[in-house]
């Protein structure tokens, strides 16, 4: 029984991932074809007062969009098997995150000290090699 409350979980998941990346699809479809009608000179009329009509054909594509995809099965069983997968990860603690946070922060900034190092001994080398003014 706890198997099916598991792969339950996943599904839900996964459908959220899906209405998500519609969504997000549907939002750069709209932001595009709004572009486009604005580029060709197309009236980009409201529809109901809700959206214009790039909005209304971005977001339709994008929902058919994702349903066609949700409607394929290795489509649908490869994303349940990552969301399985992925429930099985063992993440880090918030501890270990703010460490290796900390780390790479500081990591960067050394990198940054010792490439600007570089670069004002490179630079003093070629001014003096070509003789210019600083």
């Amino acid at each position: 029984m706890d198997n099916v409350a598991v792969v339950d979980r996943a599904k839900r998941i996964v459908g959220i991932a899906y209405v998500v990346a519609a969504l997000v699809v549907g939002v750069f479809l709209a932001r595009v074809l709004q572009s486009a009608f604005v580029w060709t000179g197309v009236n980009d009329f409201e529809i109901l007062g809700l959206t214009n009509l790039s909005g209304a054909i971005g977001y339709g594509i994008a929902v058919v969009v994702a349903i066609l995809v949700w409607r394929i099965p290795r489509t649908q069983q490869v994303s349940l098997d990552i969301a399985l997968e992925l429930g099985r990860v063992t993440w880090p603690t918030m501890r270990e995150t703010r460490a290796a946070t900390v780390a790479v922060i500081i990591a960067s900034l050394v990198a940054a000290v010792i490439l600007g190092l570089f670069d004002i001994g490179w630079a003093a080398i070629a001014n003096w090699v070509y003789g210019t003014p600083k």
